[in-house]
């Protein structure tokens, strides 16, 4: 995978990922498992849905430090799953991806980032890290 930024990755900090649960929505079963791969390499805990409505079912029961969301989905897309997650009070940081539109969607609803697809694997942990910890 390419990375459409120039950010530079080295100057992030990322956190100590051992206490981190990251929720990860896809409804495209190979991209969650590389994208759950890579988290959990890096040391967060993962947990998958793979769409709006399953990912609101284990975010009403369980507590995470961030989403990794997916825009494009059936059942309940990225920004359905969004809206319904704030308007249950949940106020866990989202990372926002997709093909088209990660950017314009983070600015739409709020979200704490985004990042678009195909993404490199370290460009994935810096998003993840910054959403993390927005100061950095």
């Amino acid at each position: 995978m390419t990375s459409p930024s120039s950010d530079a990755h080295s100057d992030l900090r990322r956190p100590d990922t051992a206490n981190y649960r990251v929720l990860v929505v896809d409804d495209d079963p190979g991209l969650m498992r590389l994208v759950s791969a890579i988290l959990r390499s890096a040391g967060y805990a993962v947990v998958t849905a793979k769409d709006g409505i399953d990912a609101l079912v284990v975010a009403k029961t369980e507590r995470f430090d961030a989403i990794v969301l997916d825009l494009l989905m059936p059942v309940l897309d990225g920004r359905g799953f969004f809206r319904e997650l704030r308007a249950l009070g949940r106020t866990t940081p989202v990372l926002i991806t997709s093909a088209y539109g990660a950017r314009d969607a983070q600015i739409e609803l709020g979200a704490e980032g985004s990042i678009r697809k195909p993404f490199e694997p370290d460009a994935l942990l810096d998003a993840v890290a910054r959403v993390l910890s927005p100061a950095t």
